[in-house]
């Protein structure tokens, strides 16, 4: 049984568990790090191998043509980043569950989902020059968050990769952290080594530090991958101690230092 891009969105959203769990007090959930509870080690494990291989050939990048016809970065068809996104989280539902069963099953469509990307790019795609060369250049075309002007769906921005400029990968973006007094976002959270929530650290970033590609599925933060790991940490649950007015001079100052001009 094959397990559709539409309702892996649905069980996504009905269960909401992902999302919430990546970027939020993972003990305070029901069944969370805190208590006994029986995990789809094996799923968990083939996830991981399988992510090891879709970061080694690039997964997402296509040449300067595009996917072409049959796919909308906003619409619910969806890239292939954003379909392999959604079965991910589905994926990890199931895994946190211990439903071994249903999180292969997933893990199945997501190598679908990959086989269908292989054939979009062409065979130029096994050639790991011609992958780098086309992602650096998506990157070069990339352009600071401040200065674009289409609308940005939080639902797009959220899971989408975050990159040296020189390709290296930094993390993601886990969450888009509001401050309504000021109407603005005041930072973006990324993740940090673990996988797929567990035990990563959360990396707090300036928005105005960032520069995406039109697709809003790539960001770029000009700062060395010491830099990201030094920068300040946000804690699970610990949110509100970020509204304080010198956490956020600290939070200038270091990105200040860090961020390449």
């Amino acid at each position: 049984m094959r397990v559709s891009y539409h309702l892996a969105c649905t069980l996504v959203v009905t269960m909401s568990m992902p999302v919430a769990v990546r970027a939020a007090d993972v003990e305070g959930l029901p069944g969370g790090a805190g208590q006994e509870r029986q995990v789809a080690q094996q799923c968990l494990t083939d996830l991981r191998a399988f992510e090891d291989e879709l970061a080694s050939v690039g997964f997402g990048v296509v040449a300067p043509g595009g996917y072409g016809a049959g796919y909308s970065v906003f619409g619910m068809t969806g890239t292939p980043r954003q379909k392999m996104q959604s079965l991910r989280d589905a994926a990890y539902v199931y895994a946190l569950d211990g439903d071994e069963q249903s999180c292969q099953r997933v893990l199945a469509s997501m190598r679908e989902i990959y086989q269908e990307h292989q054939e979009l790019v062409g065979l130029e795609s096994d050639d790991p020059n011609a992958r780098t060369a086309w992602r650096r250049a998506h990157l070069a075309r990339t352009t600071p968050v401040t200065e674009m002007s289409r609308l940005m769906r939080a639902d797009v921005v959220v899971g989408a990769d975050i990159r040296t400029p020189d390709d290296e990968k930094l993390g993601e973006i886990e969450d888009v952290v509001i401050d309504p007094e000021r109407q603005a976002i005041a930072y973006v959270l990324a993740s940090r080594g673990g996988f797929l929530g567990l035990g990563e650290e959360l990396v707090a970033i300036r928005w105005a530090d960032l520069r995406a590609t039109a697709d809003h599925e790539i960001f770029v933060l000009d700062a060395s991958i010491d830099a990201f790991a030094s920068a300040p940490k946000v804690e699970r649950g610990s949110f509100e101690e970020t509204s304080d007015d010198s956490w956020r001079s600290n939070l200038d100052q270091y990105w200040g230092r860090a961020v390449q001009k």
